[in-house]
């Protein structure tokens, strides 16, 4: 007989399952609620890449700090992966918002790692929210080299990446 909980930790391993369930849990437990869209830019040598994206605030009434996702897929002429990051973000100011942010995130291309950020952040009124933000993301993944004579070599390589993005959210909930 199988422990009822271990059937549901198959469902974890899909990033869009994850988002759906992080998503819906938060919302029933916050208190402001902001979701938007957003446009990036990656140069990288070589290749550009683009995203697009939305956004995702969940924040206690006057905290100043808010869990965010905000998933996206990153792109060029060739290349496409979804990426989920999750992180914390904390808000500093009024009208003019400068916020700092930390978390993670998992590609569907076997990456994950770390990230770093910062928002600027302008309340247009009540309801929307400019922005703009810059992310460093530091990406781990796992490569194997075969040998010559039949071995295995696995590698846990990284690189950074630094993204910016600018976007548009509105508060649904407050």
């Amino acid at each position: 007989m199988t422990f009822i909980p271990f059937t549901f930790l198959k469902y974890f391993r899909n990033p869009f399952m994850l988002c759906t369930i992080f998503m819906s849990t938060f919302y029933s437990n916050a208190q402001e609620f902001h979701a938007g869209l957003n446009l990036g830019y990656l140069p990288c040598q070589g290749s550009n890449y683009y995203s697009f994206g939305g956004n995702f605030e969940f924040r206690p009434k006057h905290a100043y700090f808010s869990i965010n996702t905000d998933p996206f897929v990153l792109f060029d002429k060739t290349y496409a992966t979804f990426t989920e990051p999750i992180y914390l973000k904390f808000i500093i100011g009024e009208k003019l918002r400068i916020c700092p942010s930390a978390g993670g995130f998992v590609r569907t291309s076997g990456h994950y790692g770390w990230l770093l950020g910062l928002q600027i952040q302008y309340p247009i009124n009540q309801k929307f929210i400019l922005f703009s933000k810059n992310e460093l993301y530091a990406d781990h993944w796992k490569d194997t080299y075969y040998g010559h004579f039949g071995e295995n070599y696995d590698f846990i390589n990284q690189g950074r990446l630094l993204m910016f993005s600018v976007g548009l959210k509105m508060m649904l909930k407050k």
